[in-house]
């Protein structure tokens, strides 16, 4: 099956904002059971207007929620952290969210489960990169240099270290917090060294003359699972056929954008507020149609070996699997 590629936006998690938000000790995702009879219809969903995200926007624009007997309200929010807590404390019933930042969140302790896998990393769509006249020529030149990257152990930090020690080198960059739409201007003033930034953000500094040194998309990384959503344990335990059903439409979402990418192309900037011409050639990552278990432990993997969860973490324990998955 042809898979597309939409740009890919990174957000963080705040563990330590979930666990005090959450309270208690929380439990595992209990297994689904369903009949078929949709516990609630009405559902709100935290997003974000970013590209990797977008097959909530087409399931409902194109009525595959509906379709399922849900009625969806989409409620901005300003990120991850934001959209795990509000999940694990209630406030909200399904969020964005990505595979680091929930697999440390979840190794906390925090009671979410990954409800839906929507998107992987597309080739070459995050890279750091320096001004055109740097003297950083290559991934050892970053060695103890500023280098920022929107929040730490993320997806900017977390897959540099792993191509880095795919290739055996010992390079360690300071890493700085830098809003993605303040990076290319704090390379140009020299307020950092490089910076990292996912799609549509590098399309944007190789416009302003940015040269890539790294692109964090290649070998271990690449196709890394990125995008999901995420639920509180307890709604998925009460709600397990309107979760069956917002899976459904998601991954159906995800099957039609695969099968059309021109026409999301054309589509995108309306979601992403994406340029026109940028969303016709930026690099887009993979939307997906099913849960992915080996594909998420690959990032969990990454993680135990970069000491930021445990080493017994099983992230199965910690996904919502359809029957068909």
């Amino acid at each position: 099956m042809k898979r597309i590629r939409v740009a890919l936006a990174a957000v963080a998690a705040g563990s330590a904002l979930v666990l005090s938000a959450c309270g208690g000790s929380p439990s595992e995702p209990a297994a689904a059971k369903t009949d078929g009879a949709l516990e609630a219809t009405d559902i709100t969903v935290g997003v974000l207007p970013l590209a990797d995200y977008g097959a909530v926007y087409w399931a409902d624009e194109h009525k595959l929620f509906e379709k399922e007997g849900l009625k969806v309200t989409l409620e901005p929010i300003q990120g991850g952290p934001i959209g795990i807590q509000k999940v694990a404390s209630g406030e909200l019933d399904y969020a964005i969210a990505n595979t680091i930042s929930a697999s440390i969140s979840q190794a906390q302790g925090a009671p979410i489960t990954d409800v839906a896998f929507t998107a992987s990393l597309g080739e070459g769509s995050g890279a750091v990169f320096v001004k055109d006249d740097s003297p950083i020529k290559t991934i050892d030149d970053l060695n103890g240099k500023t280098v920022g990257t929107n929040t730490t152990r993320n997806i900017g930090d977390v897959t540099f270290a792993n191509l880095a020690k795919s290739q055996n080198k010992d390079v360690k960059p300071n890493w700085v917090e830098v809003p993605f739409n303040e990076m290319v201007s704090g390379v140009q003033a020299g307020s950092i060294e490089a910076g990292y930034t996912p799609e549509p953000f590098w399309s944007a500094a190789e416009k302003a003359g940015m040269r890539r040194v790294v692109d964090l998309t290649n070998g271990p990384n690449e196709n890394l699972a990125a995008s999901i959503f995420v639920a509180g344990n307890q709604f998925v335990a009460k709600n397990p056929d309107t979760t069956a059903a917002f899976a459904r439409a998601i991954y159906a979402a995800g099957r039609e954008m695969s099968a059309n990418e021109q026409q999301v192309r054309g589509w995108i900037p309306n979601v992403a507020k994406v340029p026109a011409d940028v969303a016709q050639t930026m690099v887009m990552p993979t939307y997906s149609s099913a849960m992915d278990v080996e594909a998420l432990q690959k990032v969990a993997t990454m993680l135990k070996d970069q000491g930021l969860v445990p080493g017994d973490l099983d992230i199965s324990k910690y996904l919502y699997q359809l029957p068909r998955d």
